[in-house]
């Protein structure tokens, strides 16, 4: 019999500042690494975007000849023997041959995927900050609690 894994809710009130300022920083940390997610979406939808945009200008152009990249530095001169057929990388290594329109489809969906993918994080961000912001106004009342009885005791003594 398999048994459900089930989240408790913990009163935040109940948690002592350190472990307010330890659950704060998981937090930081999470944020982090969720915005660090969004950007890498948002440069990958570009070099999507991009595609889409250098088979729109290779239609359109009435050159036949090309520099062909070998590395980031290194082109080769070439010439285009069609301006409608491609080969699309769909992942893994794998590449399969489109015409112009099909190609751009492929892109679109990926490019729709991502931006689907973003929304998700980006709520994730949002209830992320909330929850922060409800740490750090938990852990601000706690040390004017401990502030005030501190200044009672010395007071006392």
């Amino acid at each position: 019999m398999a048994s459900s894994s089930q989240t408790t809710p913990i009163d935040l009130n109940s948690l002592a500042p350190q472990q307010l300022v330890d659950f704060r920083k998981s937090i930081d940390q999470e944020i982090t690494h969720f915005t660090q997610s969004l950007q890498a979406l948002s440069t990958a939808q570009s070099k999507l975007k991009e595609c889409i945009t250098s088979i729109n200008n290779l239609e359109k152009s009435k050159e036949d000849s090309l520099l062909v990249p070998l590395t980031s530095s290194l082109y080769i001169p070439g010439q285009v023997v069609s301006k409608n057929d491609y080969l699309v990388d769909i992942g893994t290594g794998y590449y399969v041959e489109k015409n112009a329109d099909n190609a751009k489809v492929v892109y679109d969906n990926k490019i729709k995927k991502l931006d689907e993918d973003a929304k998700k994080l980006k709520s994730i961000l949002v209830q992320k900050n909330e929850l922060l912001n409800t740490v750090n106004l938990i852990l601000r009342k706690k040390v004017i609690e401990m502030e005030k009885q501190q200044a009672t005791a010395a007071k006392a003594t």
